[in-house]
């Protein structure tokens, strides 16, 4: 054992998110890039599903019509791609919208994720159906492409697409999504570390101060349950 390496704590962060969303998207690869960066912590991923369009029909629906369903008309769509492909610009990094036809429905994507996470750390995963989407043009809401995807980052792709044709888990993500609703969480991406939460996209420095504020407050509540003799309940969510 080497004694002088760091000591390392161990905190879940929550991430609520849909696949579809754009600025899920970069919120989620600019938090796993800055806490990937921590050399004090060990962080457990906790994927949430926030299911944008839940009422979507099988094959999804054309990027044009999403964009008007959710902004009004196509001008409000057009100006906000470009807010968003400036925060991204302004993070390093670049979202093809050109290279997107149709937005398919989540359900499935999120299915694969709460099925993977059964076995591991799916991150990369997560990570992977996001650039496909927003990158690749892919349609996710296919189950072989989401089989294929799972392959790359060491997921059995046989057993991947034998869950995904099934119904498993709908019942879990439909759940997670309510539970996140009565948490008071009404958009995405939203990050909760320890009863702390923050919904948008932020950059490195806010994400590690957000951090930095959780530990504070899972070490005070610790010294406090070691001086009483009691284990503290979860912290109620607290936007900050």
């Amino acid at each position: 054992m080497n004694m002088l390496a760091p000591v390392r704590t161990r905190i879940g962060v929550e991430v609520v998110f849909d696949f579809v969303c754009p600025w899920s998207c970069l919120g989620v690869e600019t938090a796993v890039s800055a806490f990937r960066s921590r050399t004090d912590v060990d962080i457990n991923y906790i994927w949430r599903p926030f299911i944008l369009n839940p009422g979507a029909p099988p094959g999804g629906i054309t990027f044009s019509a999403w964009l008007r369903g959710r902004h009004g008309s196509d001008d409000r769509g057009r100006r906000l791609l470009h807010l968003i492909e400036n925060q991204g610009r302004s993070l390093g990094t670049t979202l093809h919208f050109d290279r997107i036809t149709h937005v398919p429905p989540t359900m499935d994507a999120h299915r694969l994720i709460a099925w993977a996470a059964s076995r591991g750390d799916c991150t990369s995963l997560v990570l992977a159906i996001l650039d496909a989407h927003f990158r690749n043009g892919a349609d996710i809401g296919n189950p072989v492409t989401l089989a294929y995807i799972a392959e790359q980052h060491g997921f059995d792709p046989d057993l991947a697409l034998h869950f995904l044709v099934g119904r498993t888990l709908i019942g879990t993500v439909t759940s997670d999504q309510i539970n996140a609703q009565r948490a008071g969480i009404n958009g995405v991406p939203s990050i909760i570390i320890d009863g702390l939460a923050m919904t948008g996209v932020h950059d490195a420095s806010v994400l590690n101060r957000l951090l930095d504020a959780a530990l504070a407050t899972s070490l005070s509540a610790a010294t406090q349950a070691a001086d009483k003799g009691w284990s503290p309940g979860a912290a109620p969510f607290q936007t900050v």
